[in-house]
């Protein structure tokens, strides 16, 4: 891992624009940004690099602005349930920074990742004198629930078919101009994604193809018939 302050490779202005990239720091107002780019630290991490620990107590907020991060649960036995697997513009670590536990999940690198760090300290310093930050970080915390409500409904109330139909969907969304879907994830990754084995993940790929739904070679994904496929994934 090589990790570097604002003074390194990247100056303070490109700080600024990346951490305004995020989702749900693209609201703060300049000064504010400014402020966190200057105590920010970038980190640079190589494929399949831890950047935390479950159980961990986190410095900050790990921001991506390259490449992709595995955020995951596991039991201690080898089970493991991934939650997110964030992309540029998402960040993990926030419920840390503000109710001062340990982290609930680990995360590593999902190939070779750059990050910026942001302080935890400074964050609470800002949201406490600034109504506007702290408007920002609930709306961010309220998607945050969001996102895990849709998860619990679907690894309770859905079955694995289902539940690859709605990944295959959910990947869908981020460009619904294309019929391709193509996944850099393996099936193993895309599997813990929604608590099944890479087995089940499989047969239910082959199971939508068969139904028409899809055509599969993955890791690419055409969808043959989305109104279909989002009937079926809706159970």
């Amino acid at each position: 891992m090589d990790i570097t302050g604002d003074a390194g490779r990247n100056s303070m202005g490109q700080a600024v624009v990346n951490l305004r990239r995020i989702e749900y720091l693209a609201g703060l107002p300049q000064p504010e940004a400014e402020e966190l780019a200057r105590v920010s630290e970038f980190r640079r991490y190589t494929d399949g690099t831890p950047v935390f620990n479950q159980g961990e107590y986190l410095p900050g907020i790990f921001v991506v602005v390259q490449g992709s991060l595995k955020v995951f649960r596991t039991d201690g036995r080898g089970k493991i349930q991934v939650l997110d697997i964030l992309q540029p513009g998402t960040c993990v670590g926030e419920v840390q920074v503000f109710d001062g536990g340990p982290a609930a999940s680990g995360a590593e690198a999902h190939g070779d990742t750059e990050c910026w760090l942001i302080p935890s300290e400074p964050l609470r310093r800002m949201v406490h004198r600034n109504t506007t930050v702290a408007e920002v970080i609930i709306h961010h915390f309220a998607g945050k629930v969001r996102h895990l409500i849709g998860l619990v409904e679907t690894l309770s109330l859905h079955s694995v078919p289902e539940r690859v139909a709605q990944l295959i969907l959910d990947y869908h969304s981020r460009n619904a101009a294309k019929s391709l879907v193509e996944f850099h994830e393996t099936q193993e990754d895309l599997a813990q994604c929604i608590g099944a084995s890479r087995e089940a993940f499989s047969r239910a790929l082959r199971l939508l193809a068969d139904l028409g739904l899809i055509q599969s070679t993955f890791p690419v994904v055409r969808i043959l018939d989305l109104q279909k496929l989002q009937r079926y994934a809706r159970g």
